[in-house]
């Protein structure tokens, strides 16, 4: 009963925050003629084939948007590490109607216990994403060296146009790759480890690895809390590490080659500097949410201290982020470019387009993880309920992340032993309570109300706690 209520509830304040679905008759005349060439297309036989090459994709469960994968193989007795991005923007002609409706959308808009309202048409999604339907599939490919001893990259990197196939037999979740003993597998988290010790000499910021909040999961429809296993982390680390280094390598390129583009920052240099050498991950992301640590999408260089890179810029997902689709662009007319038999081929933004599209990206973003925290906190929410009907009272743990004059915000982090992170916001008009900022107290709740539209009343005995 207790859950239908929360799904009754979620379809009627939560879904609406995420905008209108895709509309399948519209999209049919969208993508009425992606099979045709544009200007910007790269011709398949000049692309690199990594067919021979297994490839392997690891994601969430039930994915259908795989926008990366990659492979560890040998040539010449060398060792190397590619990592495969899908080519969306293969199929989407610039400023057609699919461009100005992808734009519009800007992101893939990802809500909990439904489908996904993707960016892309199932059209064109169906033939990019890289889920092992045993089909070839285009790719924007990075390829490094790997020293066979030490597994660190050594030698240039590369940026080539490749054609792949996943095999289904070899396109994963987290969990089943987890548990795999797979070469590929084992020598991708020595790399994977190798990128994170490098990284660490740069920044602090690589302490947030070692954060593994619990996630709600659903099994017949009931809600509950799942702590990944150590070796589902490690899966998901390594995942991670390979995006940031293609990631850094293309953000390093596009500056050295155009000195534009869409790039994604966070100036936190000095703020890293102020915080303890021995602080942890949990307490890196309490000082990150408390202190408003921030990044930014902006078109002109600059650096993301987080990550521990002086050029960075989001490539690696473009089904589901137009900033991606924006840099693959940018991409291929570099490549473009510089074939002799291209002549009279544009830029395919002007500086102008850049900086608007670079502040949708991020007007957007932040929209989408307003939306995200609110449905976190619906389906915790749901999950608290569950854990009190089945099991009886809870123990939260939270903290105060600053009060307004007029909203108290609170940071839940613990449910029982479980990490989480849930924002909470209280309306208090008396200003002469003291608040201890970012000091740890724990509640125990027996009681939770399903949300509507405000946190307050959802948590009677926490409110009470500040409501006296």
């Amino acid at each position: 009963m207790t859950n239908n209520i929360f799904e009754t509830n979620y379809t009627t304040y939560i879904e609406p925050l995420y905008g209108p679905t895709r509309n399948e008759p519209r999209d049919m005349e969208l993508t009425a003629h992606i099979a045709e060439p544009h200007d910007y297309s790269i011709p398949l036989d000049e692309r690199y084939d990594f067919t021979e090459y297994d490839v392997y994709s690891i994601d969430p469960e039930g994915c259908e948007d795989a926008d990366d994968a990659f492979s560890v193989y040998t040539d010449r007795d060398l060792l190397y590490l590619a990592i495969h991005i899908a080519d969306p923007t293969e199929f989407i002609r610039l400023h057609s109607d699919l461009w100005v409706s992808i734009v519009q959308r800007t992101t893939t808009k990802y809500m909990s216990n439904r489908k996904p309202i993707h960016m892309i048409p199932e059209q064109v999604l169906k033939m990019v994403s890289l889920q092992g339907e045993n089909e070839m599939k285009h790719t924007i490919s990075v390829i490094t060296e790997i020293n066979k001893d030490t597994y660190k990259p050594q030698g240039e990197v590369k940026l080539v146009f490749g054609k792949v196939m996943v095999k289904r037999a070899h396109a994963f979740s987290y969990k089943q790759a987890s548990v795999h003993d797979l070469d590929a597998l084992k020598i991708g988290l020595q790399i994977s480890e190798q990128l994170q010790i490098h990284r660490g000499k740069k920044t602090k910021g690589v302490k947030l690895n070692e954060l593994s909040p619990a996630h709600v999961c659903y099994e017949n429809g009931h809600a509950y809390l799942y702590r990944d296993s150590d070796e589902e982390k490690m899966m998901k680390q390594m995942i991670a590490e390979f995006a940031i280094f293609a990631n850094s390598f293309v953000g390093e390129y596009l500056k050295n080659t155009l000195n534009f583009g869409i790039f994604r920052t966070c100036q936190a240099k000095e703020w890293l500097g102020e915080i303890a050498n021995d602080m942890t991950g949990e307490e890196m992301i309490q000082r990150i949410i408390t202190d408003g640590i921030t990044a930014d999408y902006l078109s002109k260089v600059s650096s993301h201290d987080l990550v521990g890179m002086p050029e960075y810029c989001h490539f690696t997902s473009p089904i589901r982020r137009l900033s991606d689709c924006v840099c693959h662009y940018l991409l291929k007319y570099i490549y473009l470019k510089n074939k002799k038999d291209i002549d009279g081929l544009t830029a395919p933004f002007i500086p102008a387009d850049l900086d608007f599209l670079s502040s949708k990206c991020l007007s957007v973003t932040k929209k989408d993880k307003k939306n995200q925290y609110t449905d976190i906190k619906f389906r915790l929410l749901q999950v608290m309920s569950n854990m009190i009907e089945e099991q009886g009272p809870i123990t939260l743990e939270y903290y105060v992340t600053g009060y307004s004059g007029m909203f108290l915000n609170i940071i839940i982090c613990k449910i029982n032993e479980f990490g989480v992170y849930m924002s909470y916001t209280l309306r208090i008009k008396n200003s002469s309570l003291l608040f201890y900022r970012g000091e740890h107290k724990t509640v125990v709740c027996t009681n939770v109300n399903c949300f509507t539209k405000f946190d307050q009343g959802c948590i009677p005995e926490l409110d009470a706690e500040f409501l006296k």
